[in-house]
């Protein structure tokens, strides 16, 4: 079953990231697209959602709101939305709901108290320290947007509205040292982070560049980058500090079943819509090429029932059948499961038999977690400061 949807509200932005998978890399769907969603459309999703998901079910169905850059919608119609949301829930259905922003434009009064009648988490994107996030993330103008996010943070918190933020997220960037980027963490107002992996590579875009991949493998920059970020976080031993990722892999590890999308790889139950109403494929499959993400599905005539019988659909939905088979033997098959989607995207046949072509990287990453948390659960316990040599416990990447 699918338990959530990524809705782009719209097919711009007002910022210019250097690394967008939207409108810098191979995927250029969004020239194609309206560059907003209708309300009525908007409001045609409530309506398959609710038609999927029952009333009253125990899990919630989660709805996220997403762009380009979503609050670039029309206000009137996203106050409607809302209210519409609203109404499904207090019916007794079991809805989330998140808006994912860059929060350069600051939210109006009204719209602040309808994002608090809604119950919206706020994730919003930052990349680390002012001078890092300004190399990346900047206006149409090349202006760096740090300032102007960081005061509409502080203005919500003088409002009273902090808790609409649900957290921060990032991607990583070995530019920047892990206890840098950990020192920015915790300078933060609101200590919460999702770090992610990189979307950009992939078996024809792979990390190494002029490198091979047997070099690469010794010394993989991202797995390294991780694997000492969380080495630092776990010697701070701040409970408070919370980086989704190692949250999650950590709860695994102690047996929980639930996971994030860069972890497990069972399976990924949803779909996005794009702002002409289309169903599509994770955004995560946008690398591989141009329109790898479109379908032949609309919410205007297809229900979400049907996107069941879409080969690909199927595919995501059952992931762990798709796990390749270098990867079954693997010690850490069960949290890795062949590696987070975007590296194994590819263009032909939408999820490549081959491992992640981050697999070094995450190898490293799960051989020094796995040692730090082995240690710690040593018959002499507690939780306390480790050093380990990772280089001595990673097994290279097939």
């Amino acid at each position: 079953m699918f338990r959530s949807a990524i809705v782009k509200l719209t097919a711009v932005c007002n910022i210019d990231c250097s690394y967008c998978y939207m409108f810098r890399q191979a995927d250029q769907t969004y020239a194609r697209m309206p560059a907003r969603m209708s309300l009525p459309l908007a409001l045609r999703l409530l309506d398959r959602v609710c038609a999927y998901h029952p009333p009253g079910a125990d899990e919630a169905f989660s709805i996220v709101l997403h762009g380009g850059e979503p609050l670039l919608w029309p206000e009137a119609d996203l106050l409607e939305w809302l209210r519409q949301f609203g109404l499904r829930r207090a019916q007794g259905w079991n809805l989330d709901l998140a808006i994912q922003t860059n929060l350069v434009r600051p939210l109006s009064g009204r719209l602040r108290d309808a994002l608090h009648q809604a119950r919206v988490a706020l994730g919003v994107s930052l990349d680390g320290p002012r001078d890092l996030n300004d190399s990346v993330r900047v206006d149409k103008l090349g202006r760096g947007t740090y300032q102007r996010v960081m005061q509409n943070v502080e203005s919500l918190l003088e409002h009273g509205d902090g808790d609409l933020i649900g957290g921060f997220l990032s991607v990583a960037n070995p530019a920047m040292t892990p206890q840098a980027y950990l020192d920015w963490v915790l300078s933060l107002p609101i200590t919460r982070v999702d770090v992610l992996w990189p979307i950009e590579f992939n078996w024809k875009n792979p990390p190494w560049g002029i490198f091979s991949r047997d070099q690469y493998a010794k010394n993989p920059r991202y797995g390294r980058w991780f694997s000492d970020l969380f080495m630092a976080w776990w010697n701070l031993d701040r409970p408070d500090i919370v980086i989704r990722l190692f949250d999650n892999l950590l709860r695994l590890m102690l047996g929980d079943k639930s996971h994030i999308d860069s972890l497990v790889n069972d399976s990924y139950n949803m779909f996005v819509v794009n702002t002409d109403g289309s169903y599509e494929y994770p955004d995560y499959l946008r690398n591989a090429r141009d329109g790898a993400a479109q379908t032949s599905f609309n919410i205007l005539n297809n229900a979400i029932e049907e996107l069941h019988q879409d080969p690909v659909f199927y595919r995501l939905l059952h992931l762990k059948d798709e796990c390749p088979s270098s990867c079954r033997q693997c010690r850490h098959q069960a949290v890795c499961g062949g590696g987070f989607l975007p590296g194994r995207s590819d263009a032909l046949l939408h999820i490549s038999s081959r491992e992640s072509v981050l697999c070094a990287d995450q190898m490293y990453f799960f051989d020094s977690v796995s040692a730090i948390v082995s240690q710690a659960l040593q018959p002499t316990g507690g939780h306390h400061a480790v050093t380990i040599d990772v280089p001595s416990v990673m097994a290279h990447a097939r």
